[in-house]
């Protein structure tokens, strides 16, 4: 019995297997960044030629499942014109200017 993988490094000269490193080595780098897990799929579909024979069309699909980074959740304030700030609208500044400081006794 013939090994698939002699069979997908004939392919377009070796393109399915090509493809399917490249997306491993991407699905290995993503799994290390994220701590999550993934997964490739490849999948090979056989054809026969139309009335018999011997002949097959081999078609090489690979998926791969990288696993993404979370974006942590951030707070904003909603405004009565239903746009969004960092900072709450409703509640007056502390300083005037950035960085500035009242003067003593005005406070």
């Amino acid at each position: 019995m013939r090994p698939v993988t002699d069979v997908l490094r004939e392919v377009r000269k070796g393109r399915a297997v090509d493809l399917a490193s490249e997306r491993l080595a991407d699905l290995v780098r993503a799994v290390d960044e994220t701590g999550k897990a993934g997964s490739i799929t490849i999948t090979l579909k056989v054809k026969p030629e139309k009335g018999g024979g011997s002949q097959k069309t081999i078609a090489v699909d690979v998926k791969a499942k990288i696993p993404e980074i979370d974006l942590p959740e951030a707070v904003f304030f909603s405004d009565r014109e239903g746009d969004l700030h960092r900072s709450d609208p409703t509640q007056q500044e502390m300083f005037t200017e950035a960085g500035a400081r009242p003067a003593a006794g005005t406070a």
